[in-house]
This record gives structure tokens, C-alpha cells and sequence, in this order.
């Protein structure tokens, strides 16, 4: 759905829950039919129910079987498990959906368009048996006017189509349309236009219809044509223009998915482009439509991104029937803007008339979003947006002030990028196949997460030798939206010699037994090896040659198993540690400050001041920021701090940790995100800002210091890191003055005997 206007909300701590797993088989079991699926997860899986299959679908990898759960007879509507096998028939992995996702005082809600589908009632074009294909020339934009002429955002938004300052330019296709009688329709076998006039719903207990017309424009639209020169001479001020961009770029995509080997619509796709009053579109579950709004200003459909963006429903609508609960809303949503700006994008690096340049291509809606009252386009750039299993995630929704659509559009629009970047054109075409593919094996209830993790392994199944897998994993991890199987937390980044080291392994979620090692650069192997655990301590030994403020690496590698009969994974973790607890020239300032928490959509924000006096310092190398918060989540605060000069560096987003609050310090040699500060003056007011997005959960800012090093607190004082020389010296230094000394004290002996004997 494009909607006029974005809801502003926080869904973090709501009653969303842990859903989706899977599970990678290591016996080489084939499923041939539906019956052996069955078979299989009443073997593999008895304790979670009955299982009825709902439908199984087939992609280029293989097939797929999505089943009902039923406990103890009773149909769970939010739950599902989906079978999946490749092409020689051997089960490769399962999607166990068993836990209601979204819920709503105390229970499950229905997605009553899943369960009860409407209806489209709408005039429709004459069947294709009664007339006949005919190819036609037309002018359309594509895949808008504004990025057609690379016209610059305006100063203001325009009001109405004819504010558009330029004459319009059009580009000659060729369309298929149904020519019955002697009229012509916009309709074939993969798209018909129609015109629909309202939604029918059953009454599940009457079985009586009812029908809602209160969306739809009243009046009629023509769905004929009286010549195919009236066809090409349409403008884009005529009523008409709209249904001719929505049927191209609909048929246009419809044939490409078709060439990417995937057989998604086995009927043709309706659309009405002049069907809805208001400002918005929408594609319908239930009659499978993409009906389209003329308000704001511009139709939605004069912007081809909006048609593509609705098709993009469509596409996981038909992929995945059951699409709902979990994070669907706003996956959905990203998806549609993935799959308007891909086509975009690959128009505009193919054009040899742009010369390989390209315009606008980390926005959607680049024609629309400009009329109207209000800024209407989206970004598949957004690298602010990070992820939040916990939060519910529907369309248009903001979950920690970001867009929770442009978090699933961004990582995908951004790894393409980086394939064409390294593949060229053929990355378009390999990468929309890749996105696609993807989306088969899931069913109800499915996170970010989920679809995040499918899509790396069809990345490595279906290119081996290609570095799409890793393209995404580094674009998914920008956003934490790949869920790790494992956290690792230390005692702390700045080793305190005088505590012992403690490393702490805790599963995110499912239990698992392991082995493998941990080692601390420099130091021995430690090995270790447990059976399912909740939180796993080991005291890896520091190495023996350790040098007081310098770095060092701490290196975990693994292999686990969740079940015996699954596959054995890998799991690795890399973290950089130093010996020693810096040491700051400045007290640490306390203050024991509550931080307000936030209240509904209302974040919590608090700020803090702190004033270094010295005007001839400067930020060096050795440079701290240290602060003591404690909060019940960690994961619900932004920490920002900014300089005197107005630099903003975030310290703290979102932590996932096992421990109330976080104490430690951050510098600018060891900690990369205080690294701008370099060179900056140091002399003025510090601000730091502690924001809280989620509600239930409080804290306070105990104490923090902004501060130069003197040097790092080890036990031997020798192999402290200076940064002040009028430290305490070292021991051999102290030997070295005791011998100049006694030398000295020799040589005042000498010296006298001397002056002695020549008075003598």
C-alpha cells in the first residue's frame, strides 16, 4: 500500500514474540508428494501437533509444502510449518512458525483477510477467446516524467499534474492488448484492466454478501478503446494515461518475472489505475487487484514506482499465500519499494543515452511524492534503521524513529548496488532472481530475521561462486537484522588487571551444545566443550607478553548442533580488547540523574553537560569518554555525544546485553567511532544526549567524564602507557639514577683527593 500520510509509532516491548526457526536436516531423507511430507514432520516433529497441509508451491531451488498446525484438533491461525526440498526431491530445511507473533490483550489476533477473503466486484474486459492479440505502439513514462527529464526536486510542492514545468517527453513501446470486436482493450494474458466498483465479503455464518463501495470512485471508467491511434496519442492530462502506465509497467514486470524462470501469476493480474478517491493504492488480497488512487494531486499510477511497488504485493502475496502476522506488514512494504526502485535502477544503467548515469535511484516515488501537501517519497538508503525482533514492525510504521519499511527495502537495494558495482548488468537480473527465491520455504509469522537468514542461504545455493551470500550478510549486518546464534560479552573492552576476565557465551534464543576454542592474541589455545547451556563463562589467560594500553584480539570459533539429527554449524566472533583501565586526567563527574523513559510514541530524552577549560588542548590519541548508566533494557537507549564544535558520534545504539546498564569507557584509539574527534579542540561544553524509545523499562545516568588519558592502570607501573610525562618513574629508571649517583658521589671523592694534593 502507498499511503498519504506515515503513521508514527514505537512497537518495541509490544506483545510480539519469538517466532520463526529453522531447521537444516543432516539425514538424507527424499519427499516426493505432500503425503511424505506429512510423514516426515509427524516423525521429526510429534510433539507440536497435527499437521494439514494448506499448499505447496514450486521454485527454481524446488518444492515446497506449507502445513496447518492443530492443537489437540483446533486450528492455530498464526502458526505454520513449511517443508522444503531441492530439485532431487532430499529435504534441505524446515520453517517452524509455532508461536503466536502478534497478540492482543492476552490473545492471538486473525487476520481476518486470510481467513475470510473478499471479493472484487468490477466490470471486466471481454474473455481473450473472443478476440484476439494485437501489438500496439504507445507514449509512456517510464519509469516517471521526473526522472525521464532529471528535473530537479522542486522548492515547493506541486499542486496538480499541469504545475509540472516541463513539456512532457514520452518514450515508444509496444504493448500486447485484446482487440475483441471493434474495440481494444488493456488486457492479455498476464494483466487486465477492469473497473471496480466495490469489495464483497460472505457473512461466515449467514453466508450473506455485503458490499463496501465507499472507496471506490463512483463514477464508471471506460475500459475500451475505439482505435489504436487513440491509444497513441494519450497524454498524460487524460484520464485514460494512467490505466496505459499501470497496464505497461504491470505487463512489463509480469513478463520479466517470467524470464527470471519463475512462474508466480497463473492468472492475469487485475488493476483499475483510476479506482480509488483518495491519495493512496492498494493491492487486495482477497480478489488479487492492484487498485490505484487519483488524489494528491498526480494519479498514483502516472509514477511507475507506485505500480511496481503495489505489484511487489502481489508478487509475495502469490509466493507466500498465507503472508501475515510477524514482521509482513513492513517487509511487504520494503519489498514493493525494493522492486520499484530495482527496475528503476536497471532502466537507467541500461539506457545508453544516460550514459551509465543514474538519478534519484535511493528513492521511491520520485514523481508522486512531490504533489500534494506533504513530502511523499521513501528512502532505500536509510542506514540509521536498525533492527528490533521484539517490536511488531506493520506498514508505515516507525519503530525507534526510523521507517520500518526502509529497514527491509535498504539492506536489499543497497546489496544490489554493490553486486552491479561488482558484477554489472548481470547482477540485476541474478539479484531480483536471488530476492525472489528467497521468499519460498516461509510461511505465517515470519520476521526480518528469517527472511534475512533464507536469503543468504539461497545466495550460497543458488550462486556459489559468486559473493552475493557475503554482499548481504555485510548489508543485513549494518542493521543487526542476521540474529547471531550466539551473544558473546566480556567483563569489560578495558582489562582490569585486577579482575579476572571473564567471557561470557549466551544462545539468543535456542539452546545448543558446542566445541571449540577461544583465544587471546598472543596467548594459548583454551578449548572448551558443553552440552545445551543457558550462559556459558570462560576465563580465557591473558597472554604472557602483555604491554600495558595496547590492544589486543580475542578470537572465538565454534561448531554447534541444536538437535543431533541436524546439521553442525559454525559460529565465529572477533573482538578487540586492551590491558589496562585508562587512567583520566579529569574526575569523573557524578550524577545520579534519572533518564525519562518514553510514553507511547513520546521518546524519553535526557541532556547532559560537561565544560573542559583548557583552550590549548587539543583531542590526541589518548582521549576518553567514560559513563556508568543503569537500565533495566540497554537495548531501549541511543547514547549520542557531541563535541564543542558540533561533531555527533553515537556511543551506545540499541545494545543487546546479559547485564543492567553498561560501565566502560570509550577512546579515540581503540573505539573507531570516536576516532572524528581527532584534532578537534577539546576546550568548550561536551554534550551527551541518552534517549529512551521504549516504554517499561527506566534507568539513570550514575557518572561520566570527558577527559585526556594519563596512561592505562596496569599492575607493573613500568609498562604504563604514558601520556603525561610527570608520571611516577619506572624501576629502571630508579637504577639507573641510584648508579649515576654513587657515581657522582665517586667522582666528588676523586675530585677532592685531587684539589688536596695540589694545595699540598
Amino acid at each position: 500500500m502507498k499511503p498519504s500520510l506515515l503513521c508514527i509509532s514505537l512497537m518495541i516491548g509490544s506483545a510480539s514474540v519469538t517466532a520463526g526457526e529453522w531447521d537444516y536436516p543432516n539425514i538424507q531423507t527424499t519427499v516426493n508428494n505432500a503425503e511424505e511430507a506429512l510423514t516426515f514432520l509427524k516423525q521429526s516433529y510429534p510433539e507440536f501437533g497435527d499437521y494439514q497441509l494448506r499448499y505447496q508451491t514450486e521454485s527454481k531451488l524446488g518444492l515446497h509444502y506449507n502445513f496447518n498446525v492443530l492443537i489437540k484438533g483446533v486450528y492455530q491461525p498464526q502458526k505454520a510449518i513449511v517443508l522444503s526440498t531441492d530439485k532431487d526431491f532430499f529435504v534441505n530445511r524446515v520453517f517452524k512458525s509455532l508461536e503466536n507473533t502478534v497478540v492482543r490483550n492476552g490473545e492471538p489476533i486473525i487476520a481476518a483477510e486470510l481467513e475470510a477473503s473478499r471479493t472484487l466486484k468490477a466490470t471486466r474486459p471481454p474473455a481473450l477467446s473472443l478476440g484476439q492479440i494485437k501489438t500496439v505502439s504507445v507514449g509512456v513514462f517510464t519509469p516517471d516524467l521526473r526522472t525521464m527529464d532529471r528535473q530537479p526536486v522542486p522548492d515547493s510542492l506541486w499542486a496538480d499534474i499541469t504545475d509540472y514545468p516541463n513539456l512532457p517527453q514520452y518514450m515508444s513501446k509496444n504493448i500486447e492488448i485484446l482487440k475483441s470486436g471493434n474495440k481494444y482493450y488493456l488486457s492479455n494474458s498476464r494483466v487486465a484492466q477492469v473497473d471496480a466498483k466495490a469489495l464483497v465479503s460472505i457473512d461466515p455464518i449467514s453466508g450473506d454478501e455485503s458490499a463496501d463501495s465507499s472507496l471506490f470512485l463512483s463514477e464508471s471508467e471506460p475500459l475500451s478503446f475505439a482505435s489504436e491511434e487513440a491509444l497513441g496519442k494519450l497524454v498524460f492530462t487524460d484520464n485514460a494515461f494512467a490505466q496505459l502506465m499501470a497496464f505497461y509497467h504491470l505487463d512489463l514486470s509480469a513478463r520479466y518475472i517470467e524470464s527470471l524462470g519463475f512462474d508466480i501469476f497463473t492468472d492475469p493480474i487485475l488493476f483499475d489505475a483510476r479506482g480509488l478517491a483518495a491519495n493512496n493504492s492498494t493491492y487486495y488480497y482477497g480478489p488479487k487487484a492492484a487498485v490505484f488512487g487519483i488524489g494528491g494531486g498526480s494519479p498514483d499510477a502516472l509514477d511507475g514506482d507506485i505500480v511496481l511497488h503495489e505489484l511487489g504485493h502481489g508478487i509475495h502475496y502469490h509466493i507466500v499465500p498465507d503472508w501475515a502476522y510477524g514482521h509482513t506488514g513492513a517487509i511487504g512494504e520494503g519489498f514493493g519499494d525494493y522492486w520499484a526502485g530495482s527496475y528503476s535502477y536497471r532502466t537507467q544503467f541500461e539506457d545508453a543515452f544516460s550514459s551509465g548515469q543514474v538519478f534519484e535511484i535511493d528513492t521511491v516515488f520520485n514523481w508522486d511524492g512531490y504533489f500534494g501537501h506533504k513530502k511523499g517519497i521513501r528512502s532505500l538508503a536509510n542506514q540509521d534503521a536498525r533492527y528490533f525482533e521484539h517490536a511488531e514492525y506493520r506498514a508505515h510504521e516507525y519503530v525507534a524513529g526510523e521507517l520500518g519499511d526502509e529497514l527491509w527495502s535498504t539492506p536489499l537495494f543497497q546489496s544490489l548496488k554493490d553486486a552491479v558495482a561488482l558484477y554489472q548488468a548481470d547482477a540485476f537480473t541474478e539479484f531480483d532472481a536471488l530476492v525472489l527465491e528467497s521468499m519460498y520455504g516461509l510461511g505465517r509469522g515470519l520476521k526480518m530475521h528469517d527472511l534475512a537468514q533464507n536469503m543468504v542461504y539461497v545466495a550460497k545455493t543458488m550462486y556459489p561462486d559468486k559473493d552475493y551470500a557475503d554482499i548481504l550478510t555485510r548489508n543485513f549486518n549494518v542493521h543487526g537484522l542476521l540474529k547471531s546464534a550466539f551473544s558473546i560479552e566480556t567483563s569489560s573492552k578495558y582489562i582490569d588487571p585486577n579482575k579476572a576476565l571473564t567471557v561470557t557465551i549466551s544462545p539468543t534464543d535456542r539452546q545448543a551444545s558446542v566445541q571449540g576454542m577461544v583465544v587471546l592474541s598472543g596467548s594459548k589455545e583454551y578449548e572448551f566443550q558443553h552440552d545445551k547451556f543457558t550462559t556459558l563463562d570462560i576465563s580465557p589467560p591473558l597472554p604472557q607478553l602483555k604491554i600495558c594500553g595496547k590492544a589486543m584480539q580475542l578470537e572465538t570459533n565454534f561448531t554447534y548442533k541444536f538437535e543431533d539429527d541436524l546439521v553442525s554449524q559454525a559460529w565465529s566472533n572477533i573482538q578487540t580488547l586492551v590491558y589496562g583501565v585508562p587512567k583520566l586526567s579529569n574526575d569523573i563527574k557524578h550524577v545520579d540523574s534519572l533518564i525519562p523513559d518514553a510514553k507511547g510514541s513520546i521518546k524519553g530524552v535526557k541532556t547532559f553537560n560537561l565544560t573542559l577549560t583548557d583552550r590549548n588542548a587539543d583531542v590526541g590519541e589518548q582521549f576518553a569518554v567514560f559513563l556508568d548508566i543503569e537500565h533495566d533494557k540497554l537495548s531501549d537507549l541511543k547514547v549520542f555525544l557531541t563535541s564543542p564544535r558540533g561533531t555527533k558520534v553515537n556511543l551506545l545504539e540499541h545494545e543487546k546485553s546479559n547485564t543492567s546498564g553498561f560501565t566502560g569507557y570509550f577512546t579515540t584509539e581503540f573505539d573507531d567511532v570516536m576516532s572524528v574527534f581527532k584534532g578537534e579542540s577539546s576546550w568548550g561544553t561536551w554534550r551527551l544526549d541518552i534517549i529512551d524509545y521504549a516504554t517499561e523499562n527506566s534507568g539513570k545516568l550514575k557518572s561520566w567524564n570527558v577527559s585526556p588519558i594519563d596512561n592505562y592502570m596496569c599492575p607493573d607501573e613500568n609498562n604504563n602507557k604514558k601520556t603525561n610525562q610527570s608520571s611516577g618513574g619506572s624501576t629502571s629508571l630508579s637504577f639507573l639514577t641510584l648508579l649515576l649517583t654513587l657515581l657522582a658521589s665517586r667522582l666528588s671523592i676523586v675530585r677532592s683527593t685531587f684539589l688536596t694534593t695540589l694545595r699540598k
